[in-house]
């Protein structure tokens, strides 16, 4: 089985990334603030998912990171959810204006007749992740699996993510290619012996 893996930021999904993350995680700290010190906070999701990057095990990362953030700050992992639930249900959406589809990238993608991974790097949960695909105009019909926090056990660049990937869609590495804008993170496919295509800062290929 041959199967192409798809990035979803600056592949599928342009942006100004350091702009994205900025606004990203100024949000965030709006969000809490009545909860924890947003910079602290900040600071400790940077931390928790570096941390978590060649980490694995039985828990999926949505688990793992819930955990280490209520053991961080001494909550309880439930009430972060609903924080968190609500934020990408509702500011997240604020977010939409600093990306635009990859339009020439999207219509390859869906005149190929290979399997189709949307291969992002899992540190968001699938209520974030569904959210990004509208944007971009995708949907779950465009792909056999899209990867997000809760049915991922490990992040970019541990080669182990793309092993489950592959594990996933019963394809052999070597039959897989990897579209994506970051050598580094979408690069270390090639360490498992996926091929990779680097995608460029304009969205051209």
């Amino acid at each position: 089985m041959k199967a192409f893996l798809f990035d979803l930021d600056g592949t599928l999904l342009l942006s100004d990334e350091e702009i994205f993350y900025n606004r990203y995680f100024e949000l965030v700290g709006q969000e809490f603030k009545d909860v924890v010190n947003p910079k602290e906070l900040i600071d400790a999701i940077q931390e928790i998912i570096e941390n978590m990057i060649f980490d694995g095990g039985d828990e999926n990362n949505y688990q793992r990171f819930m955990g280490k953030i209520s053991q961080k700050f001494g909550k309880k992992a439930l009430e972060f959810e609903k924080r968190f639930d609500a934020f990408y249900s509702n500011n997240f959406k604020l977010l939409k204006p600093l990306t635009k589809p990859n339009d020439r990238l999207i219509n390859h993608m869906r005149n190929l007749s290979e399997v189709k991974v949307l291969a992002t790097n899992p540190i968001f949960p699938e209520i974030a992740i569904k959210e990004r695909m509208k944007w971009a105009g995708l949907d779950d019909d465009d792909f056999a699996l899209v990867t997000f926090m809760e049915n991922s056990h490990y992040l970019k660049p541990n080669p182990k993510y793309f092993l489950e990937i592959c594990e996933k869609i019963k394809a052999d590495p070597q039959n897989c290619t990897m579209m994506g804008n970051d050598p580094k993170l979408d690069g270390a496919c090639e360490k498992v012996g996926i091929k990779f295509v680097l995608v460029g800062e304009d969205g051209n290929f």
